[in-house]
């Protein structure tokens, strides 16, 4: 006898089934490589024999899992392990080919920046009125898009990648001028992200993402105010960790 539409039985079989699917789909990514297509939701629902939405139901359950991810127009795909980012003042590439994937970069815009946010021009020690240069560029591990960059820096300093200068990486190009950074701050907080990040990200808007950002200074000056959007499922964020001077555990920045 078939459950009716809607009662009880007819909710715990569409359950168990989506269960069912859900492990036979995660059994199945096991031995794909990362970056590999799954089948349409028409092939594997035929080969499952269920119903199209159970399929998509599953796929989205993965997705949220960050064991799969969803482009639209080009399909569903196997998602590569997340990548361990030091939270430390350094090279985002060195931390991209820490996890043994090749880093490049896109850049969107170089420009000059009238009215930076109200934490930019107090760490940048910019009065009113006075512009500062704005970087925002795309990160790559591969042919994945893992960040989503916005720096400031002080606009003498940019004056090359004001210019149309491309450096291999932005601390060389800082080191170069002598404002290499040695000190500095990062904080860490999470939450959506907007339509741009998205649409940069290939990601779902209501995907969380993991928000960086980063004051650093070079001597007593301040050379850059960084924000870095990262989809949070790609991520494992770590912390070292070493007695202080107090002898309590603190976060030992020291610790390559």
């Amino acid at each position: 006898m078939t459950a009716e539409w809607g009662s009880p039985d007819a909710d715990r079989a569409a359950g168990t089934k989506h269960s069912w699917l859900r492990q036979q789909l995660r059994e199945r990514i096991a031995d794909l490589e990362p970056g590999s297509a799954l089948p349409t939701e028409r092939t594997l629902a035929a080969e499952f024999g269920v119903a199209r939405m159970t399929v998509r139901n599953a796929i989205a359950s993965l997705v949220r899992e960050g064991l799969l991810r969803s482009e639209q127009g080009r399909g569903t795909f196997v998602q590569s392990p997340p990548l361990e980012l030091r939270v430390r003042l350094g090279s985002f590439a060195d931390a991209v080919r820490r996890a043994h994937l090749h880093p490049t970069t896109t850049t969107l815009c170089c420009v000059l920046d009238p009215d930076p946010p109200p934490p930019v021009r107090r760490h940048l020690r910019v009065r009113q009125g006075r512009a500062v240069a704005r970087l925002e560029r795309l990160r790559h591990g591969d042919d994945s898009v893992l960040a989503v960059e916005r720096t400031w820096l002080p606009q003498r300093i940019a004056a090359g990648l004001l210019a149309g200068e491309e450096p291999v990486s932005l601390y060389g190009y800082l080191e170069e001028r002598g404002a290499l950074p040695d000190s500095g701050e990062e904080s860490v907080s999470a939450g959506l992200p907007d339509d741009s990040e998205s649409r940069h990200l290939k990601i779902n808007p209501s995907v969380p993402v993991i928000r960086l950002t980063r004051r650093a200074y070079a001597g007593t000056r301040p050379v850059e105010y960084a924000e870095a959007v990262l989809p949070a499922h790609r991520y494992v964020l770590w912390f070292p960790l070493a007695p202080g001077g107090d002898g309590r555990l603190q976060a030992d920045l020291s610790v390559e």
